[in-house]
This record gives structure tokens, sequence and C-alpha cells, in this order.
């Protein structure tokens, strides 16, 4: 009987625990009571950054223009200009004044320049640059001889005998400036004797003028000719003329004339004879 007993207990705890172990396999996990709470990993920052750029699409890696374009702009480079000669660089004006104080320029360059300066009534404005190049460049026989020219060109553009006086002054100075640093010039030679033809007849300058004009005559004879030595002629037979000695006047034309045949301001003189 004992052992009937013992067996039954035995099988019951059998069954116990068996039913006990069935229950702990199938009952869920409660979220309120999880069984063990593991901390979430620190993800650090460099991590993070790989991440995200991770996330982002495949691009080819930026060029190094590319990668320059986002630093601060550069100062566009200036572009040194072309600077064109001075015949399409300058204005004409200054084209003009270029031209006669040029070394380099003929005589007849030099008065097609006066005539552009007169007809344009620049006529002012070149007196006054000419005389501010001269003072800047006081060894320059150009600047002296271009600057009496521009006072005798204005003289003949007034009529106040007080200005005239004072414009012819200043003529015969530049020139005589001119002619201390190239006595043999002939452009301030020819020039400063027109320019006193214009004194009034009470300074008496007619015997001086006729004096110079008669010495740059026999120059020029030590030259090579060149086309204005023609005026040379013009300018003294025109003196005689004005001082009463006509028959001189008309020698002097006819030997300019002989020398120059083809010169109309001379033949022109002796036909209204």
């Amino acid at each position: 009987m004992k052992r009937l007993i013992l067996a039954v207990v035995c099988i019951g705890v059998i069954v116990g625990v068996t039913l006990y172990l069935n229950r702990q396999k199938t009952a869920p996990f409660s979220p309120a009571e999880p069984t063990a709470k593991a901390a979430p990993p620190r993800v650090p920052e460099d991590t993070q950054s790989v991440k995200a750029v991770a996330m982002q699409p495949t691009q080819p890696p930026p060029s190094a223009t590319a990668a320059d374009s986002t630093q601060a702009p550069l100062a566009p480079p200036v572009l040194s200009q072309a600077k064109p000669d001075n015949a399409t660089n300058s204005s004409p004006f200054r084209q003009a004044i270029d031209i006669l104080v040029s070394p380099q320029t003929s005589f007849q360059q030099r008065q097609a320049a006066w005539k552009q300066l007169r007809d344009s009534g620049e006529l002012d404005q070149a007196l006054a640059t000419l005389k501010q190049g001269a003072s800047n460049n006081p060894s320059s026989v150009e600047y002296s001889t271009a600057l009496g020219e521009a006072y005798v060109y204005k003289l003949q553009t007034v009529r106040d005998f007080n200005e005239v006086a004072i414009l012819a002054l200043q003529a015969d100075q530049s020139f005589n400036t001119a002619l201390g640093l190239d006595p043999a010039n002939w452009e301030a030679q020819f020039f400063k004797a027109a320019s006193l033809s214009r004194w009034p007849p009470e300074m008496n300058k007619g015997p001086e003028v006729i004096q110079q004009l008669s010495n740059l005559i026999d120059q020029q004879d030590a030259m090579p000719s060149q086309p204005q030595f023609a005026q040379t002629y013009v300018l003294l037979g025109d003196q005689y003329q004005k001082t009463g000695q006509p028959d001189y006047a008309v020698q002097t034309w006819r030997l300019g004339l002989a020398k120059f045949p083809g010169n109309s301001t001379l033949s022109g003189r002796i036909a209204h004879r």
C-alpha cells in the first residue's frame, strides 16, 4: 500500500514539474518588465557624419576647380589695355600738338596742324598747352619754336594794337629762346622775321626784318632745297614792298620763282605787279 501511494505522489510531482516548464516556455515578455535593458550604443560624432554622408546620393569627388569655387571669389584681373599710337588713341587736338613739337615731322605737316587748330577754333587752347609744354621742357627747341608760332598765328586774329604788340613781343622772346638753343634752326629764324614784319611801322623793324631774311636765304643756299624755302623769298619781297622798295620786291620774287618754279605764291606776286 505504501508503494502504491509513493508511486502516485511521484507521478504527481512529475506532472506538476512538466506543466510548470511548459508554462514558462509559452508566456510572453511584458514590455514593462523586460528581462534585461541593454544600454543604447553611443554613436560618436564622426560615426554620425559618416552615416550622414553614406545616406547622400553617390557623387564623384569634386575637382580642384570646383573646390576652389567654394572659396571667396578673387577680384577679376585688371586687363592692361593696349595703347595704340597717337593716330588712334588721342584726340585730333592732341595729335596736332604732338606734330608741332616732334622733330620728326616736316614743315608741311606742322603747318597743316596749325591750319587744323585755327579752323577748329583751338588756337587759344594750343597756345596755353604749348606755353605749359615749353615751361616743362626748357631745353626743347621744338616747344619754344611752336610757342612762338602760336603767338604769331594768334596776333593775326586780333585787332587791338596793344594786344598785337604784346603778342609780337612774346613771339620774339620765344624765338630767341629757340635760337639760343639752336642758332641755325630755320623755322625759328623764319617765323621770328615774320613776327617782326607785323610790328607797327612806328617800331621801325623793317631793316631788321630784311637783314634777317637775307641772312636766311644765304643759309638756305648752303642747305638741301626744301619747299618751304620759297616762303623766305615771298616774305622778303613783301617787306621790300612795305618799305617802299618795289623794284627790290619784284627782283626778290623773281629770284625765288627761278629756284622754285612751281610756287604759285611767287608767281602770283609777280603777276599782280
